[in-house]
């Protein structure tokens, strides 16, 4: 059937080329749905039932517009999205194009600007469609015309892809392919061809944000469109069927019941994975299974190690998350970890003898303190050969306070530090940040990175260097509120964890997160807003993220 969808191909090739995954500043003829198959979500159509129901709410007196988006789903969303629908059981594991880590949003991986559809994968999309409609059991028309059966299978499957109902034009387009089809291989033919088009269709790889055009350049969502914007944030994946209902009957217009539905969708098992690769993000060990390390430096960095690392980071925020108080004082300061054979040797721990299993483990807390100490963490941000004080404090300033550090100067050469076995990493980096080219942006990072110098490049707690003892003093300078010394991981971690500029940038990464794009000014401050009030508590992470969809932006776009 691969003929019949080259359309939809190219449609999503095209939309790559025109930007159209990015914020919209037009719509073209006055448009008010997204079109049909092999059509670009900003094109015109007939409006159907597509548009959502319910009064359109009113913003409220100094609202934040943020600007409206097409997103594409990031490839978890779509891989999701087609377990779902077509009831698969598993997750499809196919290979797509890996998503870009937007230096924009700070190494996010769902920015919209950055997600568009390659010419290589609309073919692993179209690659998978085909794949998946041969796999798949269609039902058998059961009473009535294969006709009236196929406009039902149309609209219910649609509505599930569409994540709303099929405008009149789409409805039309569809039915016109399903009967070309049925008139060539029969029903099971025509079914799987009209699902492997919905596959491939824009609308269903791209969510528009488009809200109503009657309402101007200020716009409200409709019931759907938040409906998926809730289901989309925290579970990656298609609205449930609790949630579309509340979208087919315009419940989704009020905070409270934004809230409501945000409430439940975080008690699904779906939200756990969504929420915990938000945090991997945060840290930077989303892609830990791509970080080289010199065998000759660190022979233990074993492929069972690395795996170990990250397998440790995700259970330990889970169990931050589902079993602790879901804060970030907690995510930064736990006392514990969990640890298995090879994991417990890095520590310096006892074994606890489960195997390759995680234990839950108490740590030294002299040496350990939640996240930020742990080995993937540390190794992360390390470089493949020593433990790189610049990039570690450049993490912390970027990642963990989200501040804008100088621009280096014009035609700075960049020089790799010397190598010297009679002096420490600390030393070596000392005399390069010395240089007054340099001094600028270095006496921000080097400072911070120094104070992580009791672990090695993998993580690994040391008191000693190249016969020398390792001196990780730290200080801050030019923060909002933790100015001054510090000695070693855990009270860097402690600094962190009573700082409301840290939790001010936890909540900003969570805000460029869930609109996939950077923050307006006007944002910001709100962000900062949210982040005061819950700040008092620790900054509870879930709570965090219900205050996002009861914000003014969730439901609210400037077109303009």
């Amino acid at each position: 059937m691969q003929r019949l969808v080259t359309g939809s191909v190219l449609s999503l090739a095209l939309l790559s080329a025109v930007g159209c995954s990015s914020e919209v500043s037009s719509r073209p003829n006055g448009g008010t749905a997204p079109a049909g198959p092999a059509t670009s979500p900003t094109g015109t159509g007939t409006p159907g039932t597509g548009t959502g129901v319910g009064t359109p709410p009113q913003a409220p007196p100094g609202a934040a517009f943020g600007p409206t988006a097409i997103r594409r789903l990031t490839n978890t969303q779509y891989k999701n999205s087609v377990s779902t629908l077509l009831k698969l059981g598993a997750v499809p594991t196919d290979t797509f194009e890996t998503e870009p880590l937007s230096q924009s949003t700070r190494y996010l991986d769902n920015n919209s600007a950055s997600l568009t559809v390659s010419p290589i994968l609309a073919k692993q999309y179209a690659t998978l469609a085909e794949k998946l409609v041969k796999a798949y059991t269609v039902t058998p028309c059961a009473g009535g015309s294969e006709t009236a059966c196929g406009d039902t299978f149309i609209q219910t499957f649609g509505r599930s892809a569409y994540r709303r109902p099929l405008n009149a034009t789409e409805l039309q387009r569809y039915q016109a392919l399903f009967a070309g089809e049925l008139s060539r291989t029969g029903y099971t033919g025509a079914v799987t061809q009209v699902i492997e088009t919905m596959l491939q269709s824009p609308n269903f790889v791209y969510r528009a944000e488009l809200g109503d055009p009657a309402q101007g350049a200020k716009r409200s969502l409709n019931s759907h469109e938040i409906a998926t914007e809730l289901s989309y944030l925290l579970t990656d994946n298609l609205p449930d069927e609790p949630l579309a209902a509340a979208a087919d009957a315009g419940q989704l217009l009020t905070v409270e019941q934004r809230e409501q539905q945000a409430r439940r969708l975080l008690t699904l098992d779906g939200a756990k994975p969504t929420l915990r690769h938000f945090l991997e993000l945060f840290v930077g060990i989303s892609r830990l299974e791509e970080l080289p390390k010199d065998a000759n430096v660190y022979p233990t960095y074993t492929p069972e190690l690395r795996d170990a690392m990250k397998l440790e980071t995700q259970t330990f925020i889970d169990d931050v998350l589902w079993q602790g108080d879901a804060t970030f004082s907690t995510l930064l300061t736990a006392p514990y970890s969990f640890v298995n054979g090879p994991l417990a040797a890095l520590y310096g721990a006892p074994d606890p003898g489960q195997g390759a299993t995680l234990v839950k483990t108490s740590l030294n807390a002299t040496e350990r303190s939640g996240i930020l100490t742990q080995p993937g963490v540390l190794a992360r941000h390390s470089k493949a050969f020593e433990s790189f004080p610049i990039g570690r404090g450049k993490f912390v300033r970027i990642g963990l306070l989200c501040q804008v550090l100088p621009s280096p100067p014009q035609n700075l050469g960049v020089m790799p530090v010397p190598e010297d076995p009679n002096l420490t990493t600390r030393e070596r980096f000392l005399a390069h940040s010395a240089s007054p080219s340099c001094s600028g942006c270095h006496a921000l990072i080097d400072p911070v990175g120094f104070g992580l110098e009791n672990y090695d490049g993998i993580g690994k707690f040391r008191t000693m260097e190249n016969g020398k003892p390792v001196d990780a003093s730290g200080n801050f300078t030019s923060t909002i509120d933790m100015d001054g010394p510090f000695q070693g991981g855990p009270a860097l971690a402690q600094k962190l964890a009573g700082s409301i500029e840290s939790k001010q940038c936890l909540a900003l990464q969570a805000y460029r997160w869930a609109f996939g794009r950077d923050e307006s000014n006007n944002e910001a401050a709100r962000v900062d807003a949210i982040a005061q009030e819950l700040a008092a508590g620790g900054l509870n992470i879930k709570e965090l993220v219900v205050a996002l969809t009861k914000s003014d932006n969730f439901a609210f776009r400037s077109f303009n």
